[in-house]
């Protein structure tokens, strides 16, 4: 008996985990709509523990300029993929709503490590996997 509860609870928080990470996808994809790109720069980044009370809750911010105007957002890795380790300074593309330029999305797969980085990034005209 004990061995078929855990696994309803055990198919039951994959299920939830599955939804939730789709619903966020959506909810990326509608806040970015009509995208472009800019060049984010990490801020701060917190990572935390895999035990305790902030389980789960490793956050980075990070800013970016659009049209001279600097932006600076943040999230956690409960909604969005974090890059792995970053340090404050670590460059990577930013996504940004091209109607609302706060709306954005910190592209942790795209580091950008030199000017030429950007640059390719735009002329390959990657799309974003939500």
């Amino acid at each position: 008996m004990d061995k078929k509860y855990h696994i309803i609870i055990f198919i039951f928080s994959l299920i939830v985990l599955l939804v939730a990470n789709k619903m966020n996808k959506r909810k990326a994809e509608n806040s970015l709509d009509q995208y472009d790109f800019s060049v984010g720069n990490v801020e701060a980044y917190f990572n935390r523990g895999t035990i305790g009370y902030n389980v789960g809750r490793s956050s980075i911010t990070y800013s970016y300029t659009v049209n001279d105007i600097r932006y600076t957002n943040n999230y956690d890795m409960l909604f969005y993929k974090l890059p792995s380790s970053p340090n404050v300074n670590d460059k990577f593309v930013v996504a940004y709503n091209k109607k609302d330029p706060q709306k954005s999305l910190l592209l942790g797969d795209y580091p950008i490590k030199t000017d030429e980085d950007f640059n390719n990034f735009i002329k390959e005209g990657i799309k974003i996997n939500f």
